[in-house]
C-alpha cells in the first residue's frame, strides 16, 4: 500500500495560520472544512506526526467522505493541492497563499518541503475516492453533509411547536443535561430539514447513545445516511440497525471478541458491507483469517475480502468454485524435482545385496566381538 506524502512550501516551526487564509477563505468556508485545514497545518507541525483519512475521521469523529469532501474544497480553491494515483491520494500540498494560485501542481521535490509520510487512504464503506472524484463539481463548492446552521430566532420560533417543546425535553432526559443551542439547532434541523418524525428523532438518539455516541455531528450523520436510504418510520430504521448489528454479530462469531468492535474495526465492517459482501461472507473471511494467522486480525480479512470484491466473488457459491478450481490447479502441478543435494547421502552409493551365507557371517563375527574370542578357533581346537 502507498504511503501518502504531505508537504508544505514554507517552513513552519510553530502551528502558523497564515493571515491570508483568514482574510481571503475564513468567511465563506464551511466551519467542518476550516478544521480540516488547521488539522493538516498541525500535522506539518508535529514530529513524525502521522496522518491518513481514517485517522483524521476518528479524531473528528465523521465520516471518512467527509474528510475527502474538504480536501476537495480546499484543492478546487487553491489552497492545497492533491496528488493521486489512479484511486488513492498519494499526497498533499499546502501551497503559499500570498503567491498567486497555482494552475498546475508543482512536484514533490525539493530540499525545502517539509515531508510528513501518512497512511494510505482505504476507501469509504459505501464511496471510493474515484467514486468521490467523479461527483459533480457543484456538489464540492458547499459541504452536502454539514450541518445547517439556523438563526437563533428560526431556532427558538421552532421550539414554540409543541411536538419540538417535547422533543427538546425528551432528549435532556435522555442525554442528562441541558441542550446546548448547537444541540438545539440539531434537533430542528432534523425536524424541519430532513422531515424526521418525532418517534423517529427520538429512536435515532436512542440507537446513537446505546452506541456510545453522543456528538452531534455523528448523530447528524447517521441521520443523513437514513435520509439518503429513504428511511422515513422506525420499522425501517430498525431493519437497517438489524443489518448493520449482523455485521458485528458475524465478525463477533468468528473472532470470538466478547465485546463491540472498536471505531477502527468499525470502520472495516462498514467497508466490507460497502462492498456488497453477506454477513456470512464476511464470517467466512474472519473464520480463514483465523486459520491463517491464528490471531485475530481486521487487516488480513479486508485483505481478503478486498481480493474476492477485485474477482467480483460475492457468494459462497462462486467461493465454492473458486476453492475447487485452486485445488484442481494446484493438483495438476507437475512433482516437483528434489535436487541433488538433496538426496539422501546413502543413495550416491551401489548398495549391495546380501545372501544367507553373508548374513551368518556377519551375525558370527558380531557375536566374536561380544565374547570377545574366536568361536571358529574354539571349533578348530
Amino acid at each position: 500500500m502507498n504511503d501518502i506524502m504531505i508537504n508544505t512550501e514554507r517552513k513552519y516551526s510553530a502551528t502558523v495560520i497564515p493571515n491570508v487564509f483568514i482574510d481571503r477563505y475564513l468567511a465563506s468556508a464551511n466551519g467542518a472544512y476550516v478544521k480540516i485545514y488547521l488539522y493538516l497545518l498541525r500535522c506539518l507541525t508535529g514530529n513524525e506526526m502521522q496522518f491518513s483519512i481514517s485517522s483524521a475521521a476518528d479524531f473528528f469523529d465523521e465520516t471518512e467522505s467527509d474528510i475527502i469532501r474538504a480536501l476537495k474544497y480546499w484543492d478546487k480553491n487553491d489552497v492545497i493541492r492533491l496528488y493521486r494515483n489512479g484511486d488513492d491520494i498519494t499526497g498533499i500540498t499546502l501551497l503559499d497563499l500570498t503567491a498567486e494560485p497555482a494552475k498546475t501542481a508543482p512536484k514533490v521535490t525539493g530540499s525545502n518541503a517539509k515531508v510528513i509520510s501518512i497512511n494510505n487512504i482505504r476507501p469509504d464503506a459505501t464511496k471510493s475516492v474515484a467514486e468521490e472524484a467523479s461527483k459533480p463539481e457543484a456538489e464540492d463548492t458547499s459541504s452536502v453533509r454539514a450541518l445547517p446552521s439556523l438563526s437563533r430566532a428560526d431556532i427558538n420560533k421552532a421550539l414554540e411547536e409543541k411536538e419540538v417543546n417535547f422533543m427538546s425535553n425528551a432528549l435532556e432526559m435522555y442525554l442528562q443535561r441541558t441542550l446546548s443551542e448547537e444541540d438545539q439547532n440539531l434537533l430542528v434541523n432534523l425536524y424541519k430539514n430532513l422531515g424526521f418524525s418525532q418517534d423517529l428523532i427520538l429512536h435515532l438518539y436512542e440507537i446513537c447513545i446505546d452506541r456510545n455516541k453522543k456528538k452531534n455531528s455523528y448523530i447528524w450523520s447517521t441521520a443523513l445516511d437514513w435520509y439518503e436510504q429513504g428511511i422515513t418510520t422506525v420499522e425501517e430504521a430498525d431493519n437497517r440497525t438489524m443489518l448493520y448489528n449482523a455485521y458485528f454479530n458475524a465478525v463477533n462469531k468468528a473472532f470470538n471478541l466478547g465485546r463491540l468492535p472498536g471505531d477502527k474495526e468499525q470502520k472495516f465492517i462498514r467497508a466490507w458491507e460497502g462492498m456488497g459482501f453477506s454477513p456470512e461472507m464476511v464470517k467466512e473471511a474472519c473464520d480463514r483469517t483465523l486459520l491463517k494467522t491464528n490471531k485475530t486480525s481486521f487487516v488480513y480479512a479486508d485483505k481478503i475480502l478486498t481480493s474476492w470484491n477485485e474477482e467480483n466473488i460475492k457468494t459462497p457459491e462462486a467461493l465454492a468454485e473458486k476453492d475447487r478450481n485452486f485445488t484442481k490447479a494446484k493438483g495438476t502441478k507437475p512433482a516437483r524435482k528434489v535436487s541433488k543435494s538433496a538426496e539422501n547421502y546413502l543413495n550416491r552409493y551401489t548398495q549391495r545385496e546380501y545372501s544367507a551365507s553373508d548374513m551368518r557371517e556377519i551375525e558370527r563375527q558380531m557375536l566374536e566381538r561380544s565374547l570377545g574370542f574366536s568361536i571358529k578357533q574354539e571349533q578348530e581346537g
